[in-house]
């Protein structure tokens, strides 16, 4: 495992620990998450960015979302 994939796991782990926000309080919503998976180099908002870096809810949805966007580009 490379230095990347190692941080991008604990990062992952803080997340799941300290934010877990099951109530998905103040999410930005599937769309906004959709649209960021899809472009991640396009200007974003910052507090959507800030609010996924505190919502294990939001973050475990921008990487499913993100999967599925990559696979779909691979098949």
């Amino acid at each position: 495992m490379n230095l990347e994939n190692e941080l991008f796991d604990v990062f992952e782990t803080v997340v799941h620990q300290d934010y877990p926000n099951p109530q998905r309080i103040k999410c930005p919503g599937r769309s906004i998450l959709r649209k960021l998976a899809a472009e991640p180099e396009a200007t974003h908002c910052a507090s959507t960015l800030a609010h996924i870096r505190q919502c294990a809810s939001c973050f475990d949805e921008l990487k499913e979302l993100r999967r599925s966007i990559s696979e779909a580009m691979q098949g």
